[in-house]
């Protein structure tokens, strides 16, 4: 019996890059992370912890947006998009949405940091996009309703989820790289969001065939959601693993959609085909490597920029109020 077999009469499925996965993660870690920050500021709590989030989420929607550019092919098809807005699919809705969820954000960050009156109703603003963005990523690829582990309904919890492991891991990660220790409950949250990612290894069944195509991967990706956990508890005592467990935790939830595209873009069926295995190899080729590194290392550049630039702000308007 030939090792890769192709089966007659079926569509084959599509075959999706690191670019889609990489961009998700992004997303919904920018969605979670700002969704937090405005949180944080309708509560008046914390403002140096809330201008991280902010940041974080900011940098991580420029990066992920960045990366569906990309994923397009032509980057000039994105911005087409954005001028002329349609309801007509999830897809047309997210290419307008994104920008007004990225310049809402901006917004809210540039008004917490001057404690402006405005600040309250824009971060509550920026929350209604965060949620809008975290709908549109799990409605995106919801819709595909012949592909197996996308029709759940418990798909946008597990998005949620991810993003939560993702935006609280990049939150922890930029403020360890400032010195700045992290929130025992952004810690928590993260152990919590990141075992949850591990879980889905259990609840999502990957199709037999990605089994057969890629046997450790899927028990890898879930490897890395429980040391992630693991580490997040040991930097509430140990803060300066927080970083490490910040980017571990990232990882988590990255590994989530990875496993989500690449594991379940397949129709049923135990043998499998060469677009699976394609698509298995892809994964840990030197170009999806790259793409992962560089994006992490633009992301984390620009959110220190960002905190750096709005700390600044924050520290001369209050000398100026009290002057």
């Amino acid at each position: 019996m030939p090792r890769v077999i192709e089966l007659v009469n079926v569509p084959p499925a599509i075959t999706w890059e690191i670019l889609e996965p990489l961009a998700l993660a992004l997303l919904t870690s920018a969605a979670v992370a700002v969704l937090l920050a405005g949180v944080l500021v309708l509560a008046g709590r914390s403002g140096e912890g809330r201008r991280t989030l902010f940041a974080t989420g900011i940098a991580s929607a420029m990066t992920g947006m960045g990366a569906l550019a990309l994923s397009l092919g032509n980057p000039f098809h994105l911005y087409m998009f954005m001028i002329s807005p349609a309801f007509s699919s999830w897809t047309t809705i997210g290419t307008f949405l994104l920008p007004v969820f990225l310049g809402m954000s901006l917004l809210a960050l540039y008004l917490d940091a001057g404690d402006d009156g405005m600040a309250r109703p824009v971060a509550g603003l920026a929350i209604l996009f965060a949620l809008g963005v975290l709908v549109y990523a799990s409605r995106e690829i919801g819709y595909l309703k012949g592909r197996v582990m996308w029709t759940s309904a418990m798909l946008p919890f597990g998005f949620a989820l991810a993003g939560l492991s993702g935006g609280a891991g990049l939150a922890a990660l930029l403020g360890g790289l400032r010195r700045q220790a992290a929130p025992g409950w952004l810690l928590l949250a993260m152990s919590g969001a990141s075992l949850a990612c591990a879980g889905a290894g259990f609840l999502l069944t990957p199709p037999e065939g990605y089994v057969l195509a890629a046997p450790g991967v899927w028990n890898a990706l879930s490897l890395i959601g429980v040391v992630g956990a693991v580490l997040g508890l040991i930097a509430l005592k140990a803060r300066g693993l927080a970083s490490l467990a910040g980017l571990v935790g990232y990882g988590a939830g990255l590994g989530f959609f990875v496993r989500l595209i690449f594991l379940g873009q397949a129709v049923p069926r135990k043998s499998f085909t060469a677009v699976d295995a394609g698509a298995a190899a892809h994964l840990v080729s030197a170009q999806s490597l790259l793409s992962i590194a560089g994006s992490l290392v633009f992301l984390v550049g620009l959110g220190l920029v960002l905190k750096s630039l709005f700390s600044n702000v924050a520290t001369a308007r209050k000398e100026h109020s009290h002057g």
